[in-house]
């Protein structure tokens, strides 16, 4: 249903005339009477008897005048309900987030530009996150999380490749399938006390990790150490890519990359700020850029 179509045809209605509602929407005449045409077509229903003296509701068009009518009575005082939560919400909200995950600004400036009255506090993270102990109201992590009590939902999967130096190539071999990696010293993402395993091709593979690490920087390092094979985003490696330092191993058709979650405890137990602030950064991520920044960024 056209809902701007049935506005309008309400209008049309209350003033009597296809001229009285374009005068009151500001809308040319031709508009309002092709919006009503569009409506009775959608309807398969004749709603108004024209003439040129007068306009007749038929039955049906009386019908559907009193429901269209409440109907946009109910949406209007909902949107000002809206404007009225967004003018009147105030108070904190504690978020957790990577190290140094400045991508993740623009997001936290734009809500708090929409709700003047939240004050936001953000917290690093590196990997454990105790809600009730760290006060925290919503987290962005990319490590399992096997709490039950927790709310987790999958926002985005950021690219990687597998990259290791020359010099721990040549000493151990250059792997060129995912099967010969359990046999490498691999440089992981992850918490103590999970297994890891590295998903290519829709096909998940058990590595031993020489270093596992909630922050993917050290990671990063201790690859260029020639210590072993690690797993990172292609931001983050760009640089020693190009120069050499870094050697990136086979590519699979489908490499499941850093997998970053959105986590929140039990729905029953969110606030009113916690549950805008959801809203309105899945809505700011499903926006056509959202998911591109996720898959390009550097991690922190």
């Amino acid at each position: 249903m056209d809902y701007n179509a049935a506005r309008i045809y309400v209008s049309v209605v209350e003033q009597g005339s296809f001229s009285g509602a374009a005068k009151v929407l500001n809308t040319p005449v031709s508009t309002v009477s092709r919006k009503v045409s569009e409506l009775e077509a959608q309807l398969e229903l004749r709603l108004l008897e024209r003439s040129t003296r007068q306009l007749r509701l038929t039955e049906a068009g009386q019908v559907f005048y009193e429901h269209a009518q409440r109907s946009i009575v109910e949406a209007e005082a909902g949107i000002l309900a809206l404007d009225s939560q967004q003018q009147n919400l105030k108070g904190t909200l504690r978020l957790s987030i990577m190290h140094n995950f400045e991508s993740m600004w623009p997001i936290l400036k734009s809500f708090q530009e929409q709700y003047p009255k939240v004050n936001i506090e953000v917290r690093d993270h590196h990997g454990f996150i105790d809600f009730v102990a760290d006060g925290v109201d919503v987290a962005i992590v990319t490590v399992p999380i096997q709490n039950p009590n927790y709310v987790v939902r999958e926002i985005a999967v950021a690219d990687r490749v597998l990259v290791a130096t020359k010099e721990y190539l040549s000493h151990h071999g250059t792997p060129t399938h995912p099967d010969e990696l359990v046999d490498h010293s691999c440089l992981s993402i992850g918490s103590v006390n999970q297994d890891v395993t590295w998903t290519f091709d829709g096909k998940s593979y058990p590595i031993r990790p020489k270093l596992k690490a909630s922050n993917i920087r050290m990671v990063k390092y201790f690859a260029l150490q020639g210590i072993g094979i690690a797993n990172i985003p292609p931001a983050l490696c760009k640089t020693e890519l190009e120069s050499g330092q870094l050697i990136e191993l086979f590519k699979p058709e489908d490499g499941r990359g850093i997998t970053f979650k959105l986590v929140y405890p039990s729905r029953r137990l969110l606030s009113s700020i916690t549950r805008t602030f959801i809203d309105h950064f899945l809505a700011e991520i499903e926006n056509k850029e959202g998911k591109d920044w996720f898959r390009s960024v550097d991690m922190p």
